[in-house]
Protein backbone atom coordinates (compact mmCIF):
# COMPACT_ATOMS: atom_id res chain seq x y z
CA UNK A 1 0.00 0.00 0.00
CA UNK A 2 0.89 3.46 -0.68
CA UNK A 3 0.10 7.12 -0.44
CA UNK A 4 -0.23 9.94 -3.26
CA UNK A 5 1.24 13.03 -1.89
CA UNK A 6 -0.78 15.99 -3.28
CA UNK A 7 1.72 18.23 -4.43
CA UNK A 8 5.14 19.57 -2.82
CA UNK A 9 4.21 22.46 -0.82
CA UNK A 10 1.74 20.31 0.96
CA UNK A 11 4.30 17.54 1.54
CA UNK A 12 6.42 20.68 2.93
CA UNK A 13 3.66 21.46 5.28
CA UNK A 14 2.88 18.34 5.81
CA UNK A 15 3.33 15.33 8.54
CA UNK A 16 5.89 13.70 6.07
CA UNK A 17 8.70 15.88 7.04
CA UNK A 18 7.31 16.84 10.36
CA UNK A 19 10.17 14.90 12.69
CA UNK A 20 14.06 16.87 11.94
CA UNK A 21 16.74 15.44 12.53
CA UNK A 22 18.47 16.94 15.73
CA UNK A 23 21.22 19.55 13.87
CA UNK A 24 21.82 22.94 13.55
CA UNK A 25 19.13 25.28 14.88
CA UNK A 26 20.08 27.42 12.50
CA UNK A 27 19.98 25.24 9.92
CA UNK A 28 16.51 24.01 10.82
CA UNK A 29 15.37 27.71 11.16
CA UNK A 30 15.97 27.98 7.17
CA UNK A 31 14.17 24.88 6.47
CA UNK A 32 11.47 26.18 8.47
CA UNK A 33 11.47 29.43 6.52
CA UNK A 34 11.69 27.42 3.28
CA UNK A 35 8.20 25.26 4.03
CA UNK A 36 6.70 28.43 4.78
CA UNK A 37 8.13 30.15 1.16
CA UNK A 38 6.61 26.55 -0.38
CA UNK A 39 2.74 26.74 1.23
CA UNK A 40 2.37 30.35 0.19
CA UNK A 41 3.56 29.16 -3.76
CA UNK A 42 7.44 31.19 -3.20
CA UNK A 43 9.96 28.68 -4.56
CA UNK A 44 12.67 31.06 -5.39
CA UNK A 45 12.45 32.27 -1.90
CA UNK A 46 12.14 28.45 -0.95
CA UNK A 47 15.22 27.64 -2.97
CA UNK A 48 17.21 30.51 -1.26
CA UNK A 49 15.87 29.31 2.59
CA UNK A 50 17.45 25.76 1.54
CA UNK A 51 20.36 26.66 0.36
CA UNK A 52 21.28 28.05 3.35
CA UNK A 53 20.22 25.00 5.56
CA UNK A 54 22.31 22.90 3.16
CA UNK A 55 25.49 25.43 3.54
CA UNK A 56 25.00 24.89 7.06
CA UNK A 57 24.36 20.97 7.33
CA UNK A 58 25.71 19.81 3.64
CA UNK A 59 25.00 15.98 4.94
CA UNK A 60 21.70 16.03 5.63
CA UNK A 61 19.64 14.23 3.05
CA UNK A 62 16.47 15.53 3.32
CA UNK A 63 17.48 19.59 2.47
CA UNK A 64 19.02 18.32 -0.58
CA UNK A 65 16.17 16.07 -1.64
CA UNK A 66 13.78 18.57 -0.86
CA UNK A 67 15.50 21.01 -2.75
CA UNK A 68 15.27 18.55 -5.54
CA UNK A 69 11.36 18.80 -5.27
CA UNK A 70 11.28 22.37 -5.73
CA UNK A 71 13.78 22.59 -8.72
CA UNK A 72 11.95 20.29 -10.77
CA UNK A 73 8.37 22.21 -9.31
CA UNK A 74 10.66 24.91 -11.44
CA UNK A 75 11.10 22.81 -14.62
CA UNK A 76 14.93 22.84 -13.26
CA UNK A 77 15.24 18.81 -14.26
CA UNK A 78 19.28 18.90 -14.16
CA UNK A 79 19.51 20.65 -11.09
CA UNK A 80 16.75 18.63 -9.40
CA UNK A 81 18.34 14.88 -10.31
CA UNK A 82 21.76 16.39 -8.73
CA UNK A 83 20.31 17.39 -5.63
CA UNK A 84 18.05 13.73 -5.63
CA UNK A 85 21.11 11.58 -6.61
CA UNK A 86 22.91 13.38 -3.74
CA UNK A 87 20.58 13.27 -1.56
CA UNK A 88 20.17 9.24 -2.33
CA UNK A 89 23.91 8.93 -1.18
CA UNK A 90 23.99 10.49 2.08
CA UNK A 91 21.01 8.99 3.40
CA UNK A 92 21.75 6.17 5.88
CA UNK A 93 21.24 2.90 3.73
CA UNK A 94 19.11 3.91 1.45
CA UNK A 95 17.87 0.79 -1.50
CA UNK A 96 18.32 3.33 -4.12
CA UNK A 97 22.04 3.34 -3.60
CA UNK A 98 22.57 0.57 -5.69
CA UNK A 99 19.56 -0.02 -7.31
CA UNK A 100 19.41 -1.98 -10.63
CA UNK A 101 16.29 -1.03 -12.55
CA UNK A 102 16.20 -4.40 -14.21
CA UNK A 103 17.43 -7.28 -12.16
CA UNK A 104 19.23 -9.35 -15.28
CA UNK A 105 17.40 -12.69 -14.52
CA UNK A 106 16.61 -15.04 -17.21
CA UNK A 107 13.22 -15.60 -17.89
CA UNK A 108 11.09 -18.22 -19.65
CA UNK A 109 9.11 -17.25 -22.97
CA UNK A 110 5.98 -18.23 -20.77
CA UNK A 111 6.68 -16.44 -18.44
CA UNK A 112 7.13 -13.66 -20.84
CA UNK A 113 4.58 -13.88 -22.39
CA UNK A 114 2.68 -14.01 -18.83
CA UNK A 115 4.18 -10.45 -18.13
CA UNK A 116 3.09 -8.79 -21.85
CA UNK A 117 -0.34 -10.33 -20.84
CA UNK A 118 -0.97 -8.58 -17.46
CA UNK A 119 0.65 -5.24 -18.61
CA UNK A 120 -1.91 -5.44 -21.93
CA UNK A 121 -4.64 -5.99 -19.89
CA UNK A 122 -3.47 -2.77 -17.06
CA UNK A 123 -3.62 -0.52 -20.14
CA UNK A 124 -6.95 -1.92 -21.64
CA UNK A 125 -8.16 -1.19 -18.14
CA UNK A 126 -5.97 2.10 -17.22
CA UNK A 127 -5.97 3.78 -20.77
CA UNK A 128 -4.65 6.37 -19.17
CA UNK A 129 -1.23 4.14 -18.68
CA UNK A 130 -1.36 4.14 -22.45
CA UNK A 131 -0.50 7.92 -23.27
CA UNK A 132 2.43 8.45 -25.48
CA UNK A 133 1.90 5.18 -27.12
CA UNK A 134 5.57 3.98 -28.37
CA UNK A 135 7.52 6.53 -26.72
CA UNK A 136 6.47 5.49 -23.14
CA UNK A 137 7.39 1.40 -24.08
CA UNK A 138 10.33 1.39 -21.81
CA UNK A 139 7.82 1.76 -19.27
CA UNK A 140 5.74 -0.97 -20.67
CA UNK A 141 9.05 -3.48 -21.02
CA UNK A 142 9.76 -3.24 -17.26
CA UNK A 143 6.79 -3.58 -16.23
CA UNK A 144 6.04 -6.91 -18.19
CA UNK A 145 9.67 -7.88 -17.04
CA UNK A 146 8.27 -7.78 -12.92
CA UNK A 147 4.82 -9.03 -13.77
CA UNK A 148 6.29 -12.32 -15.59
CA UNK A 149 8.76 -12.29 -11.74
CA UNK A 150 11.95 -11.39 -11.98
CA UNK A 151 12.31 -9.67 -9.23
CA UNK A 152 9.50 -11.83 -6.78
CA UNK A 153 10.81 -15.47 -8.35
CA UNK A 154 6.87 -16.12 -9.12
CA UNK A 155 4.40 -14.75 -11.43
CA UNK A 156 2.40 -11.55 -10.33
CA UNK A 157 -1.26 -10.74 -11.98
CA UNK A 158 -2.42 -7.63 -12.57
CA UNK A 159 -6.02 -7.55 -10.90
CA UNK A 160 -8.31 -4.68 -12.01
CA UNK A 161 -10.19 -4.41 -8.97
CA UNK A 162 -10.41 -0.75 -7.14
CA UNK A 163 -7.88 -1.10 -3.71
CA UNK A 164 -10.08 -1.16 -0.64
CA UNK A 165 -7.80 1.54 1.17
CA UNK A 166 -5.00 3.51 -0.62
CA UNK A 167 -4.77 4.23 -4.52
CA UNK A 168 -2.40 1.46 -4.61
CA UNK A 169 -2.12 -2.21 -3.19
CA UNK A 170 -0.28 -5.93 -3.55
CA UNK A 171 -2.12 -9.26 -2.76
CA UNK A 172 0.80 -11.68 -1.49
CA UNK A 173 0.64 -14.99 -3.14
CA UNK A 174 -1.61 -17.71 -1.81
CA UNK A 175 -1.57 -21.37 -3.15
CA UNK A 176 -2.42 -21.34 -6.54
CA UNK A 177 -3.11 -17.68 -6.94
CA UNK A 178 -0.17 -15.88 -8.34
CA UNK A 179 0.50 -12.21 -6.32
CA UNK A 180 -1.07 -9.20 -7.99
CA UNK A 181 -1.25 -5.37 -8.09
CA UNK A 182 -4.01 -3.57 -7.55
CA UNK A 183 -3.96 0.68 -8.77
CA UNK A 184 -6.91 2.70 -8.61
CA UNK A 185 -8.47 4.81 -11.55
CA UNK A 186 -10.32 7.50 -9.52
CA UNK A 187 -9.23 9.63 -6.39
CA UNK A 188 -11.76 8.10 -3.58
CA UNK A 189 -11.57 11.05 -1.34
CA UNK A 190 -10.32 14.30 -0.96
CA UNK A 191 -10.93 17.73 -2.89
CA UNK A 192 -10.42 15.33 -6.21
CA UNK A 193 -12.42 13.11 -5.30
CA UNK A 194 -13.92 11.38 -8.55
CA UNK A 195 -11.33 12.58 -10.87
CA UNK A 196 -9.87 10.18 -12.93
CA UNK A 197 -5.68 9.21 -12.06
CA UNK A 198 -3.14 10.88 -14.56
CA UNK A 199 -0.39 8.99 -16.27
CA UNK A 200 2.28 9.45 -13.85
CA UNK A 201 0.32 9.46 -11.21
CA UNK A 202 -0.80 5.27 -12.56
CA UNK A 203 2.17 4.31 -13.46
CA UNK A 204 3.91 5.52 -9.92
CA UNK A 205 1.62 3.15 -7.98
CA UNK A 206 2.26 0.54 -10.47
CA UNK A 207 5.42 0.68 -10.31
CA UNK A 208 5.88 1.34 -6.77
CA UNK A 209 3.44 -1.97 -6.24
CA UNK A 210 5.20 -4.00 -8.26
CA UNK A 211 8.62 -3.30 -5.94
CA UNK A 212 6.46 -3.44 -2.78
CA UNK A 213 5.64 -7.25 -3.81
CA UNK A 214 8.66 -8.69 -3.31
CA UNK A 215 8.11 -8.20 0.38
CA UNK A 216 4.87 -9.84 0.30
CA UNK A 217 6.28 -13.35 2.36
CA UNK A 218 7.71 -10.54 4.56
CA UNK A 219 4.29 -8.92 5.04
CA UNK A 220 2.88 -12.39 5.82
CA UNK A 221 5.63 -13.45 8.24
CA UNK A 222 4.92 -10.24 9.92
CA UNK A 223 0.58 -11.51 9.93
CA UNK A 224 1.38 -15.02 11.05
CA UNK A 225 3.35 -13.67 13.63
CA UNK A 226 0.81 -11.04 14.92
CA UNK A 227 -1.97 -13.99 14.42
CA UNK A 228 -0.20 -16.05 17.30
CA UNK A 229 0.20 -12.75 19.55
CA UNK A 230 3.86 -12.64 19.45
CA UNK A 231 4.13 -8.74 17.88
CA UNK A 232 3.00 -5.70 19.06
CA UNK A 233 0.89 -3.15 17.36
CA UNK A 234 3.10 -0.90 17.24
CA UNK A 235 5.84 -3.03 16.09
CA UNK A 236 3.45 -4.69 13.53
CA UNK A 237 2.97 -1.49 11.40
CA UNK A 238 6.86 -0.24 11.84
CA UNK A 239 7.58 -3.54 10.63
CA UNK A 240 5.32 -2.92 7.12
CA UNK A 241 6.57 0.67 7.40
CA UNK A 242 10.18 -0.96 7.12
CA UNK A 243 9.29 -3.06 3.94
CA UNK A 244 7.35 -0.27 2.55
CA UNK A 245 9.89 2.18 2.98
CA UNK A 246 12.25 -0.21 0.94
CA UNK A 247 10.17 -0.22 -2.00
CA UNK A 248 9.66 3.58 -1.71
CA UNK A 249 13.15 4.38 -2.10
CA UNK A 250 13.37 1.71 -4.89
CA UNK A 251 10.68 3.70 -6.44
CA UNK A 252 12.51 6.82 -6.34
CA UNK A 253 15.60 5.10 -7.59
CA UNK A 254 13.88 4.23 -10.59
CA UNK A 255 12.37 7.54 -11.04
CA UNK A 256 15.49 9.30 -11.04
CA UNK A 257 17.67 7.13 -13.04
CA UNK A 258 14.26 5.75 -15.79
CA UNK A 259 11.46 8.23 -15.38
CA UNK A 260 12.97 11.30 -14.81
CA UNK A 261 15.41 11.24 -17.82
CA UNK A 262 12.43 10.78 -20.06
CA UNK A 263 10.53 13.37 -18.92
CA UNK A 264 13.06 16.14 -19.00
CA UNK A 265 14.04 14.78 -23.02
CA UNK A 266 10.05 15.30 -23.37
CA UNK A 267 9.99 18.82 -21.08
CA UNK A 268 7.35 17.38 -19.74
CA UNK A 269 6.20 18.59 -15.98
CA UNK A 270 6.05 15.93 -12.96
CA UNK A 271 5.32 15.51 -9.39
CA UNK A 272 8.63 14.36 -7.87
CA UNK A 273 6.35 13.72 -4.54
CA UNK A 274 3.90 10.84 -6.49
CA UNK A 275 8.09 8.69 -6.11
CA UNK A 276 8.53 9.53 -2.48
CA UNK A 277 11.12 12.14 -3.31
CA UNK A 278 10.24 13.41 0.07
CA UNK A 279 10.66 10.44 2.62
CA UNK A 280 14.08 11.31 3.91
CA UNK A 281 14.24 9.41 7.16
CA UNK A 282 14.47 6.03 9.00
CA UNK A 283 11.58 3.86 9.37
CA UNK A 284 11.21 5.40 13.05
CA UNK A 285 11.56 8.49 12.04
CA UNK A 286 8.70 8.23 9.52
CA UNK A 287 6.24 6.35 11.61
CA UNK A 288 6.71 9.20 14.21
CA UNK A 289 6.19 11.91 12.10
CA UNK A 290 2.65 10.18 10.89
CA UNK A 291 0.86 11.32 14.04
CA UNK A 292 -3.11 10.90 12.98
CA UNK A 293 -4.05 7.33 14.08
CA UNK A 294 -6.62 7.48 11.38
CA UNK A 295 -4.55 8.04 8.69
CA UNK A 296 -1.55 5.96 6.95
CA UNK A 297 0.33 4.03 8.05
CA UNK A 298 -2.14 3.40 11.06
CA UNK A 299 -4.94 3.15 8.96
CA UNK A 300 -5.39 -0.06 7.94
CA UNK A 301 -2.00 -1.94 9.09
CA UNK A 302 -3.42 -1.37 12.89
CA UNK A 303 -6.27 -2.56 12.06
CA UNK A 304 -5.22 -5.41 10.29
CA UNK A 305 -3.12 -6.33 13.98
CA UNK A 306 -6.51 -5.74 15.83
CA UNK A 307 -8.24 -8.37 13.73
CA UNK A 308 -4.97 -10.98 14.27
CA UNK A 309 -5.46 -10.03 17.91
CA UNK A 310 -8.80 -10.68 17.83
CA UNK A 311 -9.00 -14.02 16.16
CA UNK A 312 -5.77 -14.98 18.53
CA UNK A 313 -7.78 -14.49 22.01
CA UNK A 314 -10.70 -16.13 20.13
CA UNK A 315 -8.27 -19.17 19.58
CA UNK A 316 -6.94 -19.05 23.30
CA UNK A 317 -10.39 -19.00 24.70
CA UNK A 318 -9.91 -15.47 25.54
CA UNK A 319 -13.34 -14.08 24.94
CA UNK A 320 -13.77 -11.35 27.34
CA UNK A 321 -10.49 -9.88 25.83
CA UNK A 322 -11.40 -10.32 22.22
CA UNK A 323 -14.26 -8.15 24.04
CA UNK A 324 -13.34 -5.43 25.15
CA UNK A 325 -11.05 -4.80 21.82
CA UNK A 326 -13.80 -5.74 19.11
CA UNK A 327 -15.88 -2.63 21.64
CA UNK A 328 -12.83 -0.45 21.37
CA UNK A 329 -12.74 -1.17 17.53
CA UNK A 330 -16.77 -0.20 17.07
CA UNK A 331 -15.67 3.07 17.89
CA UNK A 332 -13.49 3.90 15.70
CA UNK A 333 -14.51 5.79 12.76
CA UNK A 334 -13.66 5.05 9.25
CA UNK A 335 -13.94 1.55 9.28
CA UNK A 336 -17.84 1.17 7.63
CA UNK A 337 -16.24 -1.75 5.49
CA UNK A 338 -16.18 -4.22 8.20
CA UNK A 339 -18.81 -2.67 10.57
CA UNK A 340 -21.07 -5.83 10.30
CA UNK A 341 -17.78 -8.33 10.72
CA UNK A 342 -17.19 -6.00 14.15
CA UNK A 343 -20.56 -6.67 15.46
CA UNK A 344 -20.63 -10.36 14.22
CA UNK A 345 -17.66 -10.90 16.38
CA UNK A 346 -19.13 -9.23 19.39
CA UNK A 347 -22.20 -10.98 19.38
CA UNK A 348 -20.28 -14.43 19.55
CA UNK A 349 -17.65 -13.35 22.18
CA UNK A 350 -21.09 -12.30 24.43
CA UNK A 351 -22.41 -15.65 23.36
CA UNK A 352 -19.29 -17.43 24.11
CA UNK A 353 -19.17 -15.47 27.45
CA UNK A 354 -22.56 -16.06 28.39
CA UNK A 355 -22.42 -19.81 27.57
CA UNK A 356 -19.42 -20.13 29.85
CA UNK A 357 -21.16 -18.18 32.79
CA UNK A 358 -23.82 -20.96 32.31
CA UNK A 359 -21.62 -23.39 32.54
CA UNK A 360 -19.81 -21.99 35.86
CA UNK A 361 -22.95 -21.47 37.59
CA UNK A 362 -23.75 -24.99 36.52
CA UNK A 363 -20.47 -25.80 37.88
CA UNK A 364 -21.12 -24.39 41.25
CA UNK A 365 -24.67 -25.64 42.04
CA UNK A 366 -22.89 -29.33 41.50
CA UNK A 367 -20.46 -28.73 43.82
CA UNK A 368 -22.63 -27.28 46.26
CA UNK A 369 -24.99 -30.44 45.85
CA UNK A 370 -22.21 -33.03 46.06
CA UNK A 371 -20.53 -30.99 49.31
CA UNK A 372 -21.47 -32.98 52.13
CA UNK A 373 -23.18 -32.12 55.31
CA UNK A 374 -20.98 -31.14 58.13
CA UNK A 375 -21.67 -33.67 61.33
CA UNK A 376 -23.35 -32.14 64.37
Amino acid sequence: MRRIAPGAAAIIAGIALAAAAVGDERADRAFEQAKGALARGDRDTAIARLNDAIRREPKQAKFLGIRGVVWLGKGEYAKGAADLQAAIQLNPDDAGLKYPPSAGARLSPEALRHGRRQVARMLHDRPAMAQFGPESEFLRLWAARKFAGEDLGTPIDWDPSPPLHSDAEHLAPAGNDHAAILVAALYDSGANKGRPRSFEELWAGAIYELHNVTHARDFVRLNDEADEGKVSKRAFVAGILKYELHAAQQTRAFYLHVFLPWVQKKKLSTDPTLWFCDWWDTPEGVLQSFKDRSAYPWRPYARTHDWATVQHHWRQGRFRNALRLLEQMRTEKGYAEDEEDVQYWIDRCRERLGKQAAAEAAQRTTETKKTPKAPR
